[in-house]
């Protein structure tokens, strides 16, 4: 893997692979203790510099051979760890890769226990310097790096402070191992330290930070290991002899300039491999939250006709006359609607989820993940089965439209694609379609039937509504209904603002069927109510359907009524609705 930068390209050199795994063997060390480990490692054939740490460190990450997490110490640090994978890799002769190897015979000669003179201390993180080596100032850095700093004059050398770094925990116990956690003490590269100078610290690392194009989170940790590294770097020094202002300048320059090393991450945090994975759980995501939203539509259609009952019934129990007009066009519809939201999560978690395992930034990939993801999601849509009209073609190819702008607000502060705010905020979405159809709610006046006025305590009596098929209705009443014949009359209704009327240009009823009496004409359902096939009837959206009781002396009288949507139409989807119309 070969990347560039103020240095040369950077070659992945496994002697410096193998040597950065052989020092985490057994504790977790961060960026700038591996970097002095390396640099007082005698004999170890290297070609990196301390600006091609961190790239080296992350592209380890990314093949798999390192991990990473944050741990809380005199000062949060960011701290890494060999894989299991890197460990079982690292006795064989053959390890790192053969394409990756430089110098392998020359590290293989290398004496193990010199290399690990001047490991840290195992139980305190600190450096303990030996004492054959105490006479240096600073490791010695390797092929390459840029000089260490002699000692000021009649100054003594001596290893920095020791500082307590925790045992490694479980995996399942450490921190979120992407976001790095909130600062419990000034930042030392904040300049509230007081030390001159060092406010160039934190203003290299901010620049750093501000050139990198990974996502947010990615972002902020490379910023706080940067300026970790740098207060370390420029604390060494000062031990040394180093003023503070020419501490953190050489500190500084031994990184280079910000726009070289967030070039040199941003190669080495994007690697191909990361990428292919990442489409891959995107994918398997977008199809996921898609497929939920859908089978949560279904549960949506069979609650739906229930809750519209249930607020029929609570109005007749306080003398309200309530319809809701259920069509099929409208359960339709509530599927479309939930397509538009499983769209718009889908956009909005696989865009996070691209991003985040694939290190790059959302503005470098949206444009062809919205598009090609919106592409999938119009082709769904379109061959959607249902009962079809221009409401629900139109709310379903918002779908697409409603993925674009979930991928405008990705979510990828934190591996979970859900959270409980996220599981309330669908729950409450599900219920607002749920109760949709209420909103086609409509009052009636039981007396609007021409020559009909509704019984004495009217509703006593109930007419009762089969629905056989998406065309066929069947109807009954109970069978003491008093003197009279009883038929079920369907008249044409229309909408008056918010109530329900008999079509005024209707003279008579267009059809009437005796329930309850067997028909060679009709259907018969097994309770002897007579079937009417609405799709033989006039088109007419709603239709008033009343049983009157007609006396012998010819007086009618409403028993009870109930209003009906009209047939369906064809069971069609989107696609045919639009080429039919065209």
């Amino acid at each position: 893997m070969n990347q560039s930068g103020r240095d040369g390209p950077i070659v992945a050199d496994a002697g410096t692979d193998r040597a950065i795994v052989d020092a985490l063997r057994g504790q977790d060390l961060s960026g700038f203790e591996i970097w002095r480990w390396l640099g007082s490692a005698q004999r170890i054939p290297s070609r990196i510099t301390e600006a091609h740490l961190y790239p080296t460190l992350y592209r380890l990450e990314a093949e798999g051979l390192l991990q990473s997490d944050w741990h809380a110490g005199e000062r949060t640090r960011r701290t890494y760890r060999p894989t299991a994978r890197a460990l079982e890799g690292g006795d064989k002769p053959d390890w790192p890769p053969a394409g990756s190897r430089v110098n392998q015979g020359q590290f293989r000669a290398t004496d193990r226990t010199a290399r690990r003179l001047a490991s840290p201390y195992p139980e305190a993180g600190s450096w303990s310097m030996p004492r054959d080596t105490a006479s240096t100032a600073l490791p010695v850095a390797p092929t390459g790096a840029a000089p260490v700093a002699p000692l000021a004059a009649g100054a003594t050398a001596s290893p920095p402070a020791p500082r307590a770094t925790p045992p490694a925990v479980p995996r399942a116990d450490r921190p979120d191992e992407r976001r790095p956690p909130a600062p419990t003490e000034p930042d030392p590269t904040s300049g509230e330290s007081g030390r001159p100078g060092w406010a160039a610290l934190a203003a290299y690392a901010d620049d750093l930070g501000a050139r990198l194009d990974l996502p947010r989170t990615e972002r902020d940790r490379v910023r706080q290991e940067i300026a970790d590294h740098l207060a370390d770097s420029a604390q060494a020094l000062e031990q040394h002899g180093y003023g503070s202002e020419v501490a953190a300048s050489e500190a500084i320059s031994r990184l280079g300039s910000p726009r070289d090393e967030a070039t040199l991450i941003e190669q080495a945090e994007q690697s191909s491999g990361r990428l292919n994975r990442a489409i891959r759980r995107a994918l398997f995501l977008l199809v996921a939250e898609m497929v939920l939203w859908l089978i949560l539509s279904i549960v949506v259609l069979v609650v739906a006709p229930d809750v519209t009952g249930m607020v029929v019934s609570i109005g007749r129990l306080v003398g309200l006359h309530l319809a809701v007009l259920e069509s099929a066009e409208w359960g339709t519809n509530q599927v479309a609607i939930m397509a538009c939201l499983g769209a718009f999560a889908a956009g909005r978690l696989s865009m996070g989820m691209l991003a985040r395992i694939s290190r790059h930034g959302d503005a470098a990939l949206r444009r062809p993940w919205a598009v090609g993801g919106a592409a999938g999601v119009l082709t769904l849509v379109l061959f959607l089965p249902g009962y079809q009209d221009g409401l629900t073609v139109a709310t379903l190819l918002v779908a697409p439209v409603a993925f674009v702008a979930g991928t405008l607000r990705p979510r990828h502060a934190n591996e979970s694609a859900y959270s409980r705010r996220g599981a309330a905020a669908g729950i409450l979405l599900v219920a607002i379609v749920t109760l949709l159809p209420c909103g086609r709610m409509f009052a009636f006046d039981p007396n609007a039937t021409p020559g009909t006025p509704l019984a004495q305590g009217g509703g006593s009596v109930e007419l009762t509504v089969f629905k056989t098929d998406s065309e066929s209705c069947e109807y009954g009443v109970p069978p003491s209904t008093g003197s009279g014949v009883v038929t079920v009359e369907l008249w044409p209704a229309s909408t008056d603002g918010p109530f329900i009327v008999v079509d005024r240009s209707a003279t008579a009823a267009t059809i009437s069927v005796k329930p309850n009496i067997a028909n060679s004409d009709t259907t018969v359902a097994p309770s002897g109510a007579q079937s009417v096939d609405f799709g033989k009837l006039p088109p007419y959206r709603q239709w008033w359907v009343v049983a009157v009781n007609t006396a012998p002396n010819g007086q009618r009288t409403a028993l009870d009524v109930v209003v009906q949507t009209g047939a369906p139409p064809m069971f069609s989807n989107a696609l045919s609705w639009l080429v039919s119309k065209l």
